[in-house]
């Protein structure tokens, strides 16, 4: 006899799911913030929601930060591939991610070029990393109710 119904460690909680969804969004954003195209409406607003804004090209600056993206975009495939497969360091690699950019972010606002959208995702992606049930989910909370 077969159970049909999956079993509850076969799904993922909302949690996981708005974070996979979050990493693949921040990962699309800084793609667009690298490659720079332009004209189209949604790359213009991902280039927008990019942790860093456009930089004079060839200033030290600009190398600086898309070394840093590429680092980002690197975590945000690692966090996407390690919550799938429910991997412990990838909640912790999520966490230290949404902290970094959520650091540059604060960053960017006090020096006057906010990244709203940015600081939007990232913290709804700590708020759901904090919730218990994902966690439980990542092998990473407590157990007790």
């Amino acid at each position: 006899m077969t159970d049909s119904a999956p079993s509850a460690r076969s799904r993922y909680p909302l949690g996981v799911l708005v974070v996979i969804l979050i990493a693949a969004v921040r990962g699309m954003t800084i793609v667009a913030g690298l490659v720079g195209f332009e004209g189209n409406a949604v790359i213009d607003w991902l280039r927008a929601a990019s942790p860093l804004p456009e930089f004079r090209p060839g200033s030290d600056l600009e190398i600086v930060a898309r070394i840093l993206l590429a680092g980002l975009l690197i975590a945000s495939v690692l966090v996407v591939i390690g919550l799938l497969a429910r991997r412990r360091w990838a909640w912790v690699l999520a966490i230290v991610s949404s902290g970094v950019i959520l650091a540059i972010d604060l960053g960017w606002w006090y020096g006057g070029d906010a990244r709203y959208i940015s600081m939007l995702f990232n913290v709804i992606a700590v708020f759901y990393l904090n919730q218990r049930d994902v966690r439980q989910a990542l092998r990473g909370g407590a157990t007790e109710p």
